[in-house]
């Protein structure tokens, strides 16, 4: 889905502002979905999930409370980008979804990595520390992101002060 969305980037009979709010709903589909699948998750969790092992039930849990902030975080992130696909600035419409796809990595490479180490005995590597990685580039870009907002109404109110 992605990947169609940034092909519709590319077709010439959709307009760039089309594919970006394509992209933006996709977002959202995703949130639905990674906020819905993590209270699933932590019902089986605490009622129906057993393990031999020590500490896997403290850590599926982790990874289930980040998921849920982490869903949270992006449809917080995805509220702000909304502003910010209506405004006629190019540059500020594509840097508001930013914050949202690092949010979106961070619930796939954090959580997931924790969920396939556990539940499908995968050797997962340096996953897990790549989506803490995208938590912290998504909150950058979230603050880089009001920036360029207060920034930009600044700009606004002056030359419109000036004029």
């Amino acid at each position: 889905l992605f990947t169609y969305g940034v092909y519709r980037m590319q077709d010439q009979t959709d307009s760039p502002t089309e594919a970006l709010f394509y992209l933006y709903g996709l977002f959202w589909l995703f949130a639905g979905l990674a906020g819905a699948s993590s209270v699933f998750l932590d019902a089986w969790l605490s009622h129906g999930f057993t393990s031999n092992q020590a500490g896997v039930l403290e850590s599926l849990q982790t990874a289930v409370g980040y998921q849920q902030f982490n869903s949270l975080t992006l449809a917080f992130s995805l509220w702000i980008a909304g502003a910010g696909l209506r405004q006629k600035n190019k540059t500020m419409s594509w840097l508001s979804l930013l914050p949202s796809l690092f949010f979106l990595l961070a619930i796939f490479a954090f959580s997931g990595g924790i969920y396939g180490k556990h539940l499908l005995d995968l050797s997962t590597g340096a996953i897990t520390p790549t989506g803490g990685f995208m938590m912290a580039l998504g909150w950058l870009s979230l603050a880089h992101v009001g920036w360029r907002y207060q920034r930009e109404e600044v700009i606004t109110k002056t030359i419109t002060e000036t004029s």
